[in-house]
């Protein structure tokens, strides 16, 4: 399995002292702060955490659709042993994490999900169409996210 880090165009400096938080998985969607501070948008911790937390549905939802659309694009290779494709899904589980504030007071969280290679195979474009899906490859994503201006920015 490879795991791969997201981090694009964001470094994360962790100040000491923070306010801390809890996990967030899909069973419980819970992001919450131990600490009720206030950022300088005026928002408390637990408002902030609970803004990631439909964040992080959204972002789960835009990659199911980003799932269904490339199921809908495999590009069928004809072998001696029949029709096979690819393409790439992601896991319905989550850990939507509020991370320690960075050093300018900026909350921080990431996501972190699994990202799916699958393969399709049968004796036809048909049969392979209708087939189960094979995992052939498994990566662990990590995305990090900022709070900026009342929202969660990739």
């Amino acid at each position: 399995m490879r795991t791969t880090l997201l981090s694009i165009g964001l470094t994360v400096l962790v100040a000491a002292g923070s306010a801390t938080a809890q996990s967030a998985k899909p069973a419980s969607h819970s992001a919450k702060s131990t600490k009720p501070a206030k950022g300088q948008s005026g928002e408390t911790d637990e408002q902030i955490a609970d803004k990631l937390k439909d964040f992080c549905k959204k972002w789960m939802g835009f990659l199911e659709t980003r799932e269904r659309d490339n199921i809908k694009a495999i590009k069928w290779e004809t072998q001696a042993s029949g029709v096979s494709g690819h393409y790439v899904g992601y896991s319905k589980d989550y850990d939507c994490t509020l991370k320690e504030r960075s050093s300018n007071g900026t909350p921080v969280a990431t996501i972190v999900y699994k990202e799916y290679s699958y393969q399709k195979a049968g004796a036809s474009k048909e049969q392979a169409d209708q087939a189960e899906p094979s995992i052939i490859d498994t990566t662990e994503v990590t995305e990090i996210f900022r709070y900026n201006k009342g929202q969660w920015v990739y």
